[in-house]
């Protein structure tokens, strides 16, 4: 996969886990944008094209691969305790963080 395709398909699988409240064409076709694709302006030509992106036998292998990888680590039952989890964090500077990215608890 060249690093183009690769920027493709990694956006295209954060959007998808991100609540972009698109179509998978519509995201394929933002998406295509986003990773430097040359995408014509006509709507259907522009489906065209990031369909066709979509559908490299690699890329596609690649997006389904990681989009099940990440639901199976990430059961429904511990979503709910992951949103809560993240409702409840407070980001701080960078330079309190310790070594593993967490915030250093001052307890």
């Amino acid at each position: 996969m060249t690093d183009q395709e690769k920027k493709f398909a990694d956006e295209f699988v954060f959007r998808y886990f991100n609540g972009e409240e698109r179509s998978g064409r519509t995201l394929a076709i933002e998406v295509a944008k986003y990773a430097g694709y040359s995408v014509p302006v006509h709507v259907v030509k522009a489906d065209q094209v990031a369909q066709a992106i979509y559908n490299i036998p690699e890329i596609k292998t690649y997006i389904e691969d990681q989009i099940q990888d990440f639901k199976s680590k990430l059961h429904p039952s511990l979503r709910r305790t992951l949103w809560t989890a993240i409702a409840t964090m407070t980001v701080g500077d960078p330079g309190e963080w310790n070594q593993n990215g967490l915030i250093q608890s001052n307890i």
